[in-house]
């Protein structure tokens, strides 16, 4: 790892490691899901949804995210705003949990059998829609920095982890979410100083180690940034987390495993990048690897 500085210890004890990694820019992304928000791999396909005011559709990639293979319609349901897409063992969940305003009080989890991804394109698949909020929140108001806004939702185990986007402090909040009540009120079980607004967050179960992606809350001159955080028990083990700065600033907005040594990432398309697919590739330690392209092939 190249560049690696220590950042402040944190009052968790954790003293986290950053240096500058590449990314390879892997496809351009087909055009219909040019805002891209949440990725899946399910048995070789990547799913992924768009962010708020679009259909509330599943968008099937080819692994290299290069072809729209099929689409999967959800009718009747509403994409306020979809922001993050999970997959466990029997489901595939979106969560409509975008809350830029931080006006929303109640937030919803869509969830679609995994056969049923199989159903042919153009097919309207069966769902089961579920409600949450925040337990702890007392009073709804409209903020611009507040605490109170999602992007990132990951399978660990038997449940299902939502860490939040807080534009107020830069930290994110890990709220443990049942993937079968109808309604639920949801508290935070731990605060992690991630240092900035966490986009999107994948769990891989063989290396039982977390991916958290996001950026930096400065507007001018910020940065994206990588968490690689092991989970050997119940939690996060943040003692032994490590943030990488991605070596591109762009709308990095969901990651997936692909394997222990592979994470896929997706850029929404704005004024720094393309829609794209890109990877980070991981040595045998577990340690971001360089890219095998050139940083300027993203542009």
């Amino acid at each position: 790892m190249s560049g690696c500085s220590s950042v402040a210890t944190t009052d968790t004890g954790a003293v986290s490691l950053a240096g500058d990694i590449a990314i390879t820019r892997v496809a351009l992304l087909p055009e219909e899901v040019l805002e891209t928000s949440g990725l899946a791999l399910v048995d070789g396909r990547l799913w992924t949804v768009n962010d708020s005011g679009n259909e509330a559709a599943l968008y099937g990639l080819g692994h290299n995210g290069a072809a729209l293979e099929k689409v999967l319609y959800l009718a009747g349901a509403e994409n306020v705003d979809w922001e993050a897409v999970a997959a466990d063992g029997q489901y595939l969940f979106v969560a409509d949990c975008g809350n830029n305003r931080g006006n929303r009080a109640q937030l919803d989890l869509y969830r679609v059998a995994l056969a049923d991804l199989s159903a042919p394109d153009g097919s309207r698949v069966d769902y089961r829609r579920m409600h949450f909020r925040y337990g702890e929140r007392l009073e709804v108001t409209s903020s611009g920095d507040h605490n109170y806004d999602c992007e990132a939702l990951t399978a660990v185990d038997d449940s299902l982890w939502l860490f939040s986007k807080d534009r107020g402090d830069g930290q994110s909040r890990l709220y443990r979410l049942s993937g079968a009540a109808d309604e639920q009120s949801v508290f935070p079980v731990a605060t992690y100083p991630v240092d900035g607004l966490v986009t999107g967050a994948d769990f891989d179960p063989v290396s039982r180690r977390l991916a958290l992606i996001g950026y930096s809350r400065e507007r001018l001159f910020g940065h994206s940034f990588l968490w690689l955080v092991p989970v050997p028990g119940e939690l996060p083990d943040w003692s032994a987390a490590r943030r990488y700065r991605l070596g591109i600033y762009a709308q990095w907005e969901a990651v997936s495993w692909d394997g222990p040594q592979r994470l896929l990432l997706t850029a929404e398309r704005s004024v720094l990048t393309d829609t794209m697919l890109g990877e980070i590739r991981l040595d045998a330690r577990g340690e971001p690897r360089p890219a095998r392209q050139a940083t300027e092939d993203l542009w």
